[in-house]
């Protein structure tokens, strides 16, 4: 079950899961790249900013940027995790960080207990 999440409860949502999520983002030839992340909310943007490493600069550094999901997961096992779905393009007043502008998210629910369990919940 998924819950939505818009942008203007966002400052909620960083109070509960904090604010160091797991950076997703794809290659060209599309590996995905998987990092640990500081973000900050910026409210006028609508958007996060991180200083996330090369790879992942590279990552989002075509002329359209590119997908990115952040993931923070729940404070424990029986705790939804809040998936972001957002456009990441290269901040180009910041060297090494890059925007992520939210494009939706949702609070997922936890995993079940055993591979198989509550698959169609």
């Amino acid at each position: 079950m998924s819950i939505p999440v818009a942008d203007t409860d966002v400052p909620e949502r960083l109070a509960e899961y904090g604010s160091a999520p797991y950076l997703v983002t794809t290659s060209a030839d599309g590996t995905a790249k998987v990092v640990h992340v500081a973000v900050l909310w910026d409210v006028d943007a609508g958007a996060f900013t991180c200083a996330p490493g090369g790879g992942t600069v590279r990552n989002l550094g075509g002329p359209d940027g590119g997908p990115a999901t952040l993931v923070f997961p729940g404070p424990d096992a029986d705790t939804h995790s809040w998936l972001v779905d957002a456009t990441g393009t290269v901040d180009p007043d910041e060297d090494g960080w890059v925007v992520l502008a939210y494009d939706s998210g949702v609070l997922h629910r936890p995993a079940p207990d055993a591979p198989g369990g509550e698959a169609h919940c």
